[in-house]
């Protein structure tokens, strides 16, 4: 549910439509049916996101809320951007870092196991798979994936699960695209050679 003064989101199916861009011009020109529209479509993913890097549902639903009304909020002196999904999840993580630092720094519980790690869950379509050699497979990547480094982990999440390229992974994560390539090449190196084992 969007906050007072933001329009309500229309409850289309979304087909593939207009382009992030054509949306993002449109809601800086007051359109409502263009905000609903970028809303309806990256909300699932950003939440996605989100709930990979500190699984607290709270936290991510006040970060989703808060960046779509500071967009219609702000909508007249929004600038050009060249990627919508890119200025999304970047700003997105942005913010979900900032309000993690706060509560870190504030929070007066000392306990490790609930630091914030970024963890890649398969989809539901792998997991309910029957033959028993993938599912083991399944498990041994799973553990795999697990003992990636929290920055390996989310630079494969963009970059595989929410179809991003290097680029856009780099701005994302604010890192060099070469660091990407890299970061993703020696993730999926270390991936093979785990599972080989």
């Amino acid at each position: 549910m969007l906050a007072k003064g933001l329009p309500a989101v229309v409850n289309k199916t979304l087909s593939p439509g207009p382009n992030e861009k054509y949306l993002w011009q449109r809601v800086k020109a007051g359109s409502e049916l263009s905000f609903s529209l970028l809303y309806k479509r990256y909300t699932k993913l950003l939440y996605n996101y989100g709930m990979h890097h500190c699984h607290d549902h709270n936290l991510v639903m006040d970060c989703l809320q808060e960046i779509f009304t500071s967009i219609w909020d702000n909508r007249t002196t929004l600038s050009d951007v060249y990627a919508v999904n890119t200025y999304l999840f970047k700003s997105f993580r942005r913010l979900m870092h900032k309000k993690l630092t706060w509560r870190r720094r504030f929070s007066l519980s000392l306990d490790r196991s609930k630091e914030v790690s970024f963890e890649i869950v398969l989809p539901i379509e792998y997991i309910i798979e029957r033959d028993e050699d993938v599912v083991v497979r399944i498990a041994r990547l799973r553990q795999c994936i697990g003992s990636l480094t929290k920055r390996q982990r989310e630079a494969l999440f963009l970059r595989f699960y929410n179809g991003l390229n290097y680029a856009e992974v780099a701005s994302i994560m604010e890192l060099q695209v070469d660091s990407v390539y890299n970061l993703i090449s020696k993730s999926i190196d270390t991936l093979r050679t785990l599972m080989a084992k």
